[in-house]
């Protein structure tokens, strides 16, 4: 299934379009960011989970957003991870967006 996915990412890479990976249950995986989620962005092992993804699927480090799924209770810092999260999908959708309407308005 890695192998695919990585096909996949190459082949998108090819066409220019922008990859984001959401790395979740972050929560889960660290007992730091378990007891508070502002350890994210300090977290080692996180940050080590993180590069793995990069290297595995062949996308940026910076395309990688840590995020924490939620269960049972609404939380501010879970918002605020997914709303971080779907920030850097807008801005890259629009960036991409900008690039197209570039190459139309040369061609």
């Amino acid at each position: 299934m890695e192998e695919k996915f990585a096909a996949i990412c190459r082949k998108v890479n090819l066409l220019g379009i922008p990859q984001l990976v959401l790395m979740t249950k972050v929560d889960e995986a660290c007992p730091d960011v378990a007891d508070d989620l502002k350890d994210i962005y300090i977290s080692q092992y996180i940050r080590t989970k993180a590069q793995e993804v990069s290297v595995r699927l062949g996308v940026p480090l910076s395309s990688v957003l840590p995020v924490k799924n939620y269960s049972e209770e609404l939380d501010l810092s879970t918002d605020i991870l997914l709303l971080t999260a779907l920030s850097q999908m807008l801005r890259s959708t629009d960036s991409y967006f900008d690039d197209i309407s570039e190459l139309d308005v040369h061609d």
